[in-house]
């Protein structure tokens, strides 16, 4: 026996190692119930909203196109006591979950457009809010078409719906208040129209110029002296400054024009299943860079966020970097690159 030391050191890990599995066994039932009391504890807690608080939950700050960083468009906020919604894409229930969003507290879900990656996480959001417990109505509200868009959700959740109720029983889960409302906005000027107005919070839309969209909408939301503007799809457009000027933050969609061309070069090269001159359609109905800079400036706005970015690039410093080039040339305010699970808190 050449190392008697060693086995001995061996032997006591081994042994050592031995009593750790034994009182992870023997205590195996306590540190999962423990857990999930934690975890019931913390989702309680999370649905608890401030009166006074106003805070942006960034839940989606992509595109259509599937990315492991960004989910498609969606923005949380806190207000009132209340959570809303403008826009919600696919993976927004997840994504709320996630972030530990007040879900049950959702009062209104704001469509910017009817472009499936704002709204194909509609039916998801109001579906799970009433089956994890919200027990009040949701409004939904959006352009011409979003009757038609609530109507389809009723129709093939209506055997859902139905079994859930059996099962959880009707006084869990009241028959009434299940998958939202319509509220329909017809807008053909470019005067901002209040869509809600309730307990200190003002929310307004007014028309954007996304084409090929006869009603795109960007929304005003106002809250505690503060205000905030959310973009919604738009080329540029002076309807944006107009109604964000003097605001403390304009959350604003942009397109790289430079990645974008980029992205075409490679699929000249090396093909693929989209038809590189399509990128430039794309590009066309949206805002580039330089001059969501140039809006931000002309509104003389407290700070600006970028989000639904085109393409879609990876939560990182440098990449962002690289896709926000020359914009603090012409902006003079901080400018934030939102990621998906990004709050900013305007009032605490």
């Amino acid at each position: 026996m050449k190392n008697p030391r060693m086995l001995y050191v061996l032997g006591g890990f081994v042994g050592l190692t031995a009593l750790v599995i034994g009182l992870l066994s023997v205590n195996r039932s306590a540190l999962i119930n423990w857990q999930i009391e934690r975890g019931v504890q913390e989702g309680v807690a999370s649905q608890e909203v401030s009166p006074t608080r106003f805070e942006l939950i960034f839940c989606g700050t992509g595109t259509p196109q599937f990315f492991p960083d960004r989910s498609q468009p969606c923005l949380g906020v806190v207000a009132a006591g209340k959570f809303f919604l403008f826009d919600a894409g696919q993976n927004a229930s997840r994504q709320l979950s996630a972030t530990a969003s007040p879900f049950t507290k959702l009062e209104a879900v704001f469509l910017t457009h009817l472009h499936s990656d704002h709204m194909s996480g509609v039916a998801d959001v109001l579906h799970s809010s009433w089956l994890m417990g919200r027990q009040h109505d949701v409004d939904v509200v959006g352009p011409p078409g979003t009757q038609q868009l609530l109507d389809g959700i009723h129709q093939g959740y209506s055997n859902d719906i139905e079994e859930r109720q059996r099962v959880l029983g009707v006084e869990y889960l009241e028959t009434t208040v299940n998958l939202g409302q319509a509220i329909e906005v017809t807008i053909d000027n470019e005067e901002a129209v209040v869509v809600y107005d309730a307990d200190g919070l003002v929310v307004e839309a007014f028309r954007v110029d996304h084409p090929d969209w006869p009603y795109a909408y960007g929304y005003r939301i106002s809250y505690g002296g503060k205000t905030v503007v959310v973009s919604g799809d738009t080329k540029y457009t002076p309807a944006i400054a107009k109604h964000s000027r003097g605001t403390d933050m304009l959350i604003h969609e942009a397109v790289n024009l430079d990645m974008m061309e980029q992205i075409a070069s490679a699929l000249r090269e090396f093909g693929g299943p989209v038809n590189p001159d399509r990128l430039a359609l794309i590009s066309e109905v949206h805002t580039p860079t330089l001059e969501v800079a140039r809006v931000a400036q002309e509104a003389s706005v407290a700070k600006l966020v970028l989000t639904h970015l085109i393409p879609p690039i990876p939560a990182n410093f440098v990449a962002e970097q690289h896709y926000s080039d020359g914009m603090d040339e012409i902006y003079e305010g901080e400018i934030i690159m939102a990621r998906d699970g990004m709050r900013i808190t305007l009032i605490e």
